[in-house]
């Protein structure tokens, strides 16, 4: 550091005290690191000191210049490679007495921690060339990457980790328990493995996170298979149970709306082709007697022309069903021009043939119009 420092102004009364500094750049840790050559538990509590001091707050790291961002990088690596090769730093960073870590408890932490600025790529290569399977899990955790970790724990046979897992983002990602189904039929070895392809396939129903189809694709789709259908009787029972209940219920469904269709049917036939007696002998508005002059509608509703006022063509007691009808025709209508939410959602669907038919149901050509070309 280079310091320079005056007192008294320019004609020496000293009635003004003036002082300069300048603070020359912060020695590079790439270029010391060298000097702990021999002896890398004093490197390990050296960078420990400098990271706790320089880099351990979020606020910290904010505005660096190129070259301290380097070496904040590189401090963190080689910190991390340390602990991997079991280097034990014989000073604690925390001035209160705590309990004493294993070096790889110590990378573990820093894995986790998310002020870390270490390099990824890197971290996954010491991890796995250490044989670390705890630190390449938490690397997969730290980059969200949920189908990764679980692969990992498919690959260590680590079925607890599997099912918390699975637990924390099943619902969400309902293609990790097709994994899991895989995983399953092809261990039969594994200890309770008939308990867990049964929870698996339980938390699966309760949540609806897969079609019946899939669930058996699953569990079926490798030569390796040991799932028996004792195994998974009980699911495929109360599967045709439920389906065997919604074809029931659309049965009912599909007749009452083909009655009511009939209904309308007939009541625009006749309306077309029969005269309409309107035997009203009181105002629907004021209940009075009906006298002239009148106004009568094909609703069979009928009116003094005083009471309608300037309502217009349609019926007031009969307006709100018929512009709900009339909003839900418009809705159609646009509806049958939005064929990108239509692929967004036939995509996002675990069944496809569902939205399909939901949407056909909805008429969906009813307004299409023929261009002449």
């Amino acid at each position: 550091m280079n310091t320079r420092v005056s007192t008294g102004d320019k004609n020496g009364s000293g009635d003004s005290l003036r002082a300069s500094v300048a603070v020359a750049p912060m020695l590079s840790m790439r270029r010391i690191q060298h000097l702990f050559a021999d002896q890398p538990a004093w490197l390990a509590a050296f960078l420990e000191q400098v990271i706790a001091r320089r880099w351990q707050q979020p606020a910290s790291t904010v505005g660096l210049s190129e070259d301290e961002e380097n070496d904040m990088k590189s401090a963190w690596n080689t910190l991390l490679e340390l602990y991997l090769c079991g280097v034990e730093s014989p000073v604690s960073v925390s001035p209160q007495p705590t309990k004493k870590q294993a070096p790889k408890e110590r990378a573990l932490d820093l894995l986790r921690n998310s002020n870390a600025s270490f390099d990824w790529d890197r971290a996954y290569i010491l991890c796995a060339s250490n044989g670390f399977t705890e630190g390449i899990a938490a690397l997969y955790e730290q980059r969200g990457d949920v189908a990764a970790l679980l692969e990992l724990f498919i690959e260590h046979d680590d079925v607890g980790h599997m099912r918390s897992l699975l637990d924390k983002y099943g619902e969400e990602r309902p293609d990790l328990y097709i994994k899991a189904l895989h995983y399953f039929a092809r261990n039969p070895q594994l200890a309770d493995n008939e308990r867990l392809l049964s929870e698996c396939l339980a938390t699966i129903e309760k949540h609806n996170l897969m079609s019946p189809l899939r669930v058996l694709q699953a569990l079926g789709g490798s030569d390796r298979s040991g799932v028996t259908l004792g195994m998974v009787r009980g699911y495929i029972m109360r599967q045709i149970e439920a389906s065997t209940k919604r074809i029931h219920d659309n049965e009912k469904a599909i007749s009452s709306y083909a009655n009511e269709y009939m209904t309308h049917h007939d009541n625009m036939e006749a309306l077309k082709t029969k005269p309409v007696v309107f035997q009203s002998t009181k105002c629907t508005s004021c209940m009075a007697p009906l006298d002239l002059p009148s106004v009568h509608f094909l609703c069979k509703h009928s009116y003094h022309q005083r009471c309608l006022g300037d309502i217009g063509d349609s019926c007031p007691k009969c307006q709100v069903e018929n512009q709900m009808l009339e909003d839900q025709r418009r809705r159609q209508e646009l509806a049958a021009k939005q064929h990108d939410a239509f692929f967004n959602k036939l995509q996002a669907s675990d069944d496809g043939f569902e939205v399909v038919a939901s949407w056909f149901s909805k008429n969906p050509f009813a307004f299409t119009r023929l261009v002449d070309q």
